[in-house]
């Protein structure tokens, strides 16, 4: 893979465990997140037999998700605050579509994980492999 470190080990998944897993932690931005992709991580770190891809998609899913929440948060206050001037008002349509468009992003990562592709999200998944979180 291009733009990897020589010593990067990463094989697409072989088993559907594998790819259950991984997808169920990006699936997770609807039910339990942040939460759910770090248990997944935490417990397939613990494995004998660990799966680099389940890993590597549990750790950049943890990682969007937690700057979805910052995001999204920082976002909500800016348009509550500004509401009071109507100005707010104007932003509420944005952030609603963002929101959306970031939950869309998350699901279509969930799905090419169900079909065991190599999925990374546009600058945290490079970030992951860089520093090797």
């Amino acid at each position: 893979m291009e733009g990897l470190p020589e010593s990067f080990e990463y094989h697409l998944p072989q088993k559907g465990d594998e790819k259950l897993l991984a997808a169920v932690s990006h699936f997770a931005v609807f039910f339990l997140p942040v939460l759910l992709p770090f248990i997944i991580w935490y417990l397939e770190d613990r494995k004998d037999s660990v799966s680099e891809y389940v890993l590597f998609q549990s750790k950049q899913a943890l990682l969007y998700q937690l700057f979805l929440i910052v995001v999204l948060l920082g976002l909500g206050v800016f348009v509550l605050i500004f509401s009071y001037f109507l100005v707010g008002l104007l932003f509420l349509p944005t952030f609603v579509g963002l929101y959306f468009l970031a939950l869309g992003y998350a699901a279509y990562g969930g799905l090419q994980c169900l079909m065991g592709k190599d999925f990374r999200y546009y600058f945290i998944g490079e970030k992951v492999r860089e520093l090797r979180i």
